[in-house]
């Protein structure tokens, strides 16, 4: 198995000179699950298709291993990758598509039935080794694609959003058999998606892209918790992360977070970096969670010291073992509130909420970073 190094790489179309992938820096550990992820167009399949070398790449270097593959035909790289449309030969059988890579190879006859017959009863599909890929539903397909990347025992595995054509019962039983065979196989994998949960379910590290960048690299655990900007925090989770607009106010040497309708001390643990960073007295905006949110009680009349933070119910949603609660603070401000599914309250009822200050994240208003 392999590392996969990506050195200053460019990807520039010629026709349009639009950049596609931009200044793009990452080292890939050998047997980890890197997941790239990132809204359509955001240059995550054609950083793979690189890898592949179905893309050719503008400047910049590409790695497997210690092997500089730039110019390496796609052939040569020891790869083996899974598409989002399966790309299984329509005229084989489901046995001879499996075998297709190993038969190249020139395997023996014996190897060749000997594995693909032991991958197959692996996927659960052995049933189905006489069939043609029209006669299989499209999670079947999936096995079958996954199966021949297998047999080839590439150095990289590559997948491009293997799943999206799957429902979502397929989509979370996939999900868990993709974990299980990088657990048995210890490969690199680079996986490409656009869902969030993919992302957070499977990957060892997550690389969040936009317009060609990486926004951040980190484990699903510090990209969820602490993400270093706006976009990150607003793609990663679903609900989003809350966003309300405030100033960092300094009394008697404590800090606050202030907005028109409440002000809240925030935790001496942030007070060296809000100070460090000149944000005292600027106006900033506060990000949490709706999971690190909690009801306190119903309100009859809106509070008058500024010490609440309370908001009237606008709707809610009902997600299976969860509820979401829309609450409306005014002033444009609104927060969502993650909670059991047995709380139900009115429309227009007035709550008061608390906030669960360590998962509190604050970001610049102008530029969106954390400020850390």
């Amino acid at each position: 198995m392999a590392r996969v190094l990506f050195n200053n790489v460019v990807k520039r179309y010629n026709k349009s000179g639009q950049l596609s992938v931009d200044h793009f820096n990452l080292e890939i550990e050998d047997q980890e699950f890197m997941v790239l992820v990132g809204p359509s167009g955001c240059g995550k399949s054609t950083t793979l298709r690189m890898v592949a070398g179905l893309e050719q790449i503008s400047s910049g270097d590409i790695y497997i291993g210690d092997q500089l593959v730039n110019d390496v035909p796609p052939k040569k790289r020891d790869i083996a990758m899974v598409f989002q449309n399966y790309a299984l030969y329509p005229n084989m059988s489901i046995f001879e598509n499996m075998a297709f890579g190993l038969r190249l190879r020139k395997t023996e006859k014996h190897v060749i039935e000997s594995s693909v017959k032991s991958q197959s009863r692996t996927l659960e599909i052995e049933h189905l080794l006489e069939r043609k890929p029209k006669q299989l539903s499209g999670g079947q397909r999936q096995r079958v694609a996954l199966g021949r990347a297998i047999l080839r025992t590439p150095q990289v595995f590559l997948m491009d959003e293997p799943l999206s054509n799957l429902d979502a019962k397929l989509r979370v039983q996939m999900r868990e058999m993709i974990i299980e065979l990088h657990r048995e196989l210890a490969t690199t994998m680079i996986y490409v998606t656009h869902d969030q949960t993919e992302a957070m379910t499977m990957g060892t590290r997550i690389c969040v892209m936009k317009d060609g960048l990486i926004m951040q690299v980190d484990t699903p655990e510090v990209v969820y918790n602490r993400p270093v900007n706006r976009f990150v925090a607003s793609f990663i989770g679903s609900p989003e992360m809350n966003f309300l607009q405030g100033t960092i106010m300094e009394k008697e040497r404590s800090l606050y977070f202030s907005t028109k309708r409440f002000f809240m001390e925030i935790p001496y643990s942030m007070h060296e970096a809000l100070r460090a960073g000149g944000n005292v007295d600027r106006s900033v905006t506060m990000g949490i969670r709706p999971e690190n949110l909690q009801i306190v009680r119903e309100l009859d009349e809106p509070p008058t010291d500024g010490t609440q933070i309370t908001g009237i119910v606008t709707f809610s949603e009902l997600m299976g073992a969860d509820r979401y609660i829309h609450l409306d603070l005014g002033h444009e401000q609104k927060l969502v509130i993650r909670a059991p599914a047995f709380t139900k309250y009115a429309d227009g009822t007035r709550l008061e909420v608390t906030m669960k200050s360590e998962f509190i994240n604050f970001f610049h208003r102008e530029t969106g970073n954390a400020i850390r």
